[in-house]
């Protein structure tokens, strides 16, 4: 099960042509399916994931397999080669970064990184962000503002990113300030501390300043890359991988650049929170052959063809220098990328929730609190106690007292 614009009919041709013993069957991505077979008991031998949100639920559920022992005896995929990146699909019953191995990445990003037009930074007197010096979220804000053009009613340009107040997002706010949404087992979500107020306040603040998409002015297009390369929107919420859509077109190659993750507290910390990879199922007949594809997939000549694009960083050291330089802003984004990688830092989301889950009960209060329904305070009380419930729900499933 995999998106089959990643899983594309090339690849699949070049698989088949060479294991014709093995064809591949493609499901395209859903959730809703996917939840539907594992109800079943038929799941898809290699399911696509987000390791940086689904490696604890998707193990504490039994649902993947333990990769250990096929990584140990792989010559492509082995420890010394996996980039430390793959560390986000390790579980070891309490936190994410440690034990058992149930998948690997086939490419990543520091997500809470953003890319921005140059030439709307400098029309709007606003000085560019470096490597060493990231902006701060209030900093994002403020410029967010100057550079946000209306005329007639009419937003031409927003200065902000898409925004929304997910788990992510929020995760990656606290991380900087020391702190996390979750306790120490996971079990419970707390909304309400300083930091966790701080950050929702953030959001709310962007949605009433309307400086950029948020839930309450949705993208229309669902991502930043089409209203970034037609200069709607003066910056766009994505980590290294955009510099593969940034190709697609000379003239916004020429005004974009790959800033640092921003802060909201005192820490440098700059996570991923995809790290997009695949779990092989504990109940495929075909654990061998899965195995085998992703070692093709991820290491073989898909994987440096993948680096070679710009489509996001490889999970395997060796294929580092195949990352893209030729051009200017690839080789400010490889820069700016190299001397980002210090401040990753692996962060755990709860099992007893998926993700999608956690930030739509957030997102529901949302609309309310940007029109004033309710107080901040109210919206994270409130987020607490729903989040909270899905935890709980989740805990019953696994038969964990709370």
């Amino acid at each position: 099960m995999s998106k089959a614009n990643e899983i594309t009919k090339d690849v699949i041709g070049a698989w088949n042509a060479a294991h014709a013993d093995v064809p591949i069957t493609l499901i395209e991505d859903d959730p809703t399916r996917l939840n539907a077979m594992l109800a079943a008991g038929t799941p898809p031998d290699l399911v696509r994931g987000f390791g940086a949100t689904s490696t604890a639920n998707v193990a504490s559920r039994g649902l993947a397999l333990n990769l250990d022992s096929y990584v140990s005896k792989s010559s492509a995929l082995n420890d010394s080669e996996l980039h430390k990146i793959n560390d986000v699909w390790r579980w070891d019953g309490k936190a994410q970064g440690a034990g058992a191995r149930f998948g690997l990445v086939k490419d990543w990003s520091q997500d809470a990184m953003f890319w921005y037009n140059t030439e709307a930074f400098a029309a709007a007197g606003i000085p560019l962000p470096t490597a060493d010096k990231p902006f701060t979220y209030d900093q994002l804000l403020d410029y967010a503002g100057h550079m946000t053009k209306q005329s007639g009613g009419k937003v031409g340009q927003y200065g902000l990113f898409t925004t929304a107040p997910t788990i992510e997002a929020i995760s990656s706010m606290l991380a900087t300030s020391g702190a996390r949404a979750f306790n120490d087992d996971l079990t419970k979500a707390d909304f309400t501390s300083p930091e966790a107020m701080r950050a929702l306040q953030w959001h709310v603040d962007v949605a009433k300043a309307k400086v950029g998409y948020t839930l309450a002015d949705p993208n229309p297009d669902g991502w930043d890359w089409p209203p970034f390369d037609a200069r709607r929107i003066a910056m766009a919420g994505a980590g290294y991988w955009f510099g593969g859509a940034v190709a697609q077109n000379p003239k916004t190659a020429k005004f974009a650049r790959l800033a640092p993750a921003p802060m909201m507290g005192n820490k440098r910390v700059s996570p991923t929170t995809s790290a997009t990879g695949y779990w092989i199922s504990a109940k495929s007949n075909m654990k061998d052959e899965a195995f085998a594809f992703l070692e093709w997939y991820v290491a073989g000549d898909q994987g440096k063809t993948r680096a070679q694009s710009g489509w996001g960083l490889p999970a395997v050291t060796s294929l580092s220098s195949e990352l893209p330089q030729s051009q200017p802003y690839q080789a400010d984004a490889f820069a700016v990328q190299k001397n980002e990688e210090q401040y990753l830092q692996v962060i755990s989301f709860s099992p007893y929730a998926q993700a999608t889950a956690v930030s739509a009960a957030i997102a529901n209060l949302f609309p309310r609190t940007v029109d004033g329904s309710l107080s901040t305070a109210q919206f994270a009380d409130q987020a607490t106690t729903a989040v909270n419930e899905l935890l709980k729900q989740g805990m019953e499933l696994a038969g964990k007292k709370g």
